[in-house]
């Protein structure tokens, strides 16, 4: 398996940083997405707090050539020397809320995508998720990679030059994006030069104690319905595409985590939908907790933007 293709990168990658562990992957990630040439842009966003308390101690200029003597230290540590030459690593400090300085920094620098840990510090031990990352998923018009916190996805090593593997592997809700859905993921897999999985988790019926009737073969139908729904939207990859369709049943994320797992799969990638439905971005979707628990990086393509009709674009 070769290293990423350059035609799978990006011109521009914004990288938001707090200085933690799974910021620091999430950085190696970003510098591994960039095309030869390209930009990653690291950013650190200062609390107004501490912006307030600090601008006492050492006025705005002080914290702010403080924090980016900070935030150089730790690009230089966090990649290997061989990675940041390759390519053009730009350090950038502001202050405000975290969210809304994100997207407003992805648009002003033209990136292409956004690399973020789901897990770190925000403010005084907090975790990003259910705050931060999730508000830059609802307001990002772009693209975002999201780093989970598992030992492999974070290690120093990681992502490997192989990275993301044989196998992207999407999620399908046999809604009526899903053929459209594919096409997009199709084109990010020859791009990568992989095979695609095509996944759809057939979600157990919840019943009360006292319903006793096996539901064995009703699952099964349930199942293998599916399953031939997702094997006929699979041709709307278009030909020359290695593509897998496998059914399963269960919890949906603990389900898509699983699969991901078992399939040595290297990176998910899943349209998200507005709102708080099965694939929306908001907290209580089935997203937000693939995002959360997720194994393996997961990259979230923006909702698509509706017409004048109502209808998706």
């Amino acid at each position: 398996m070769t290293p990423v293709s350059a035609s799978a990168r990006f011109a521009a990658v914004l990288c938001p940083v707090d200085f933690s562990e799974y910021s620091a992957a999430a950085l190696r990630y970003a510098v591994a997405l960039a095309r030869p040439g390209g930009s990653v842009h690291v950013l650190y966003v200062n609390d107004p707090l501490l912006v307030t308390t600090a601008a006492i101690a050492l006025g705005d200029r002080g914290l702010a050539a403080t924090s980016r003597e900070e935030l150089s230290k730790f690009v230089r540590e966090s990649i290997p020397v061989r990675s940041a030459s390759a390519s053009g690593i730009r350090c950038h400090v502001a202050k405000g809320n975290p969210a809304r300085i994100i997207a407003a920094a992805a648009g002003k620098l033209h990136c292409d995508v956004i690399v973020m840990g789901t897990h770190g510090l925000s403010g005084i031990d907090k975790v990003i998720v259910g705050s931060t990352t999730e508000r830059v998923l609802r307001r990002s018009s772009i693209p975002i990679l999201a780093i989970p916190p598992a030992l492999e996805a974070i290690g120093p090593q990681a992502p490997g030059r192989t990275w993301p593997g044989p196998t992207i592997m999407a999620p399908i809700d046999l809604g009526s994006d899903s053929a459209r859905d594919i096409r997009d993921v199709a084109g990010l897999v020859r791009a990568f030069d992989v095979n695609l999985l095509l996944l759809h988790v057939v979600p157990q019926l919840q019943l009360p104690p006292w319903y006793r009737a096996d539901l064995t073969a009703q699952a099964q139908l349930r199942i293998e319905k599916a399953k031939r729904q997702l094997e006929g939207l699979a041709k709307a990859g278009g030909k020359g595409l290695q593509v897998e369709a496998k059914v399963r049943c269960g919890s949906i994320p603990d389900e898509i985590a699983l699969a991901a797992a078992a399939d040595r799969v290297g990176l998910v990638v899943m349209r998200l939908r507005k709102g708080p439905g099965l694939f929306g971005s908001r907290a209580g979707s089935i997203a937000y907790h693939i995002l959360r628990h997720a194994i393996t990086p997961v990259l979230a393509l923006p909702p698509r933007p509706r017409s004048r009709s109502g209808r998706r674009a």
